[in-house]
């Protein structure tokens, strides 16, 4: 069996999906970035156009994402993006000729779509599979000709069918994660609290005011910040690291997130979905903030919901972590909380799914 999975760079989370499905089918599987500028040059403007309106315009993109929620909005814009991206994908589809495609971005998902439903008489079918990488379900994953839908929870699984044709497979098998997530065991230091601040594969969330606010609390702390693929993050880290008064580590793209996951007591992020998945694999609760504006900000409502997080909201982030460490009993059922919430087999599950269904 071929498999196909299409990602897309817009933050590392789509990526390391894809990524973790990859690990388990071995060389049956090759992941694919549809976004990239040697698959298509347009596909690769749309993702610089995303980039920027979330960095320079958040309250616009914010808007539009709750606007293209909308039903008929929503049948409008699939209809744009599976035009525009279609021959990238068809391309794809000539060279790899794969049974299966498992897509864990909406991209090329659209794109995949509007083939099947072209050549729904065609001898070179495949297998097509969605992979949501967020808490929240919206408009735009939503496509007649998927095969499979792989879900974070059972709430969007329901939701989901509402939305379905009949013959449409729907699994709440939680967001794919490294395998290494399913083994973890807490390695974290008891004399000591250690503080983790990510802000995904592209370094985003404020992470220098987070640092910065941290050294405000007297308490004696470790503290490791990931500063992702963002070099000009990472440099102006190391600059700051000599004012903080506590031990500070700072790293740049990290390819062992789970050692450091396991080596700590709390987890400052900002709300992306595969972090969230990841912390709660590893029993780490969260202090969530800068969300970027639109799913961000319902990841962030499903795990303070659940009792694994806490939204820093318009509070300083020092005072947020400073109260609920001298809470240790909050903190303790923050952990169990997380816990409660992780589906390390995650990628396994879709995988062996998908491989029922093919063969």
């Amino acid at each position: 069996m071929k498999v196909l999975i299409l990602s897309a760079s817009i933050g590392s989370g789509h990526t390391k999906a894809a990524e973790s499905l990859q690990k388990i089918f071995g060389d049956d599987a090759q992941v694919v970035d549809f976004t990239a500028r040697e698959i298509s040059s347009l596909n690769w403007l749309t993702k610089k156009f995303y980039l920027a309106a979330l960095k320079f315009i958040p309250d616009l993109y914010d808007r539009i994402y709750k606007f293209a929620d909308g039903r008929r909005v929503g049948v409008t814009a699939r209809f744009f993006s599976s035009a525009l991206m279609y021959l990238p994908f068809a391309r794809l589809l000539n060279k790899f000729r794969p049974d299966a495609v498992i897509c864990t971005h909406p991209f090329p998902e659209a794109a995949a779509s509007l083939w099947k439903f072209l050549h729904a008489k065609s001898q070179r079918n495949f297998l097509l599979a969605a992979v949501l990488t967020d808490y929240s379900l919206h408009e735009i994953w939503i496509f007649g000709e998927v095969d499979a839908y792989f879900v974070a929870t059972e709430d969007m699984q329901r939701e989901l069918a509402a939305h379905c044709r009949a013959g449409q497979k729907i699994f709440a098998t939680g967001i794919p994660i490294a395998q290494e997530f399913t083994t973890l065991e807490k390695i974290s230091d008891p004399t000591r609290t250690t503080i983790l601040i990510m802000g995904g594969g592209l370094g985003l969330g404020s992470i220098e005011e987070t640092l910065s606010e941290l050294d405000k609390i007297r308490r004696p702390l470790k503290i490791t910040v990931v500063a992702g693929q963002n070099e000009n993050l990472l440099s102006r880290l190391k600059r700051l690291r000599e004012k903080i008064s506590h031990e500070v580590e700072v790293l740049g793209f990290v390819a062992d997130v789970h050692k450091l996951m396991s080596a700590a007591d709390l987890l400052v992020t900002k709300p992306g979905a595969l972090t969230m998945t990841e912390a709660f694999a590893a029993g780490l609760p969260l202090i969530l903030h800068a969300p970027i504006p639109g799913p961000e900000f319902l990841n962030a409502k499903f795990a303070v919901e659940r009792g694994a997080a806490i939204s820093v909201g318009e509070r300083k982030i020092s005072a947020v972590v400073e109260e609920l460490l001298s809470e240790p009993a909050r903190l303790a059922e923050m952990k169990h909380c997380a816990k409660k919430l992780a589906r390390p087999q995650a990628a396994t599950s879709i995988v062996a799914e998908i491989q029922r269904n093919v063969i």
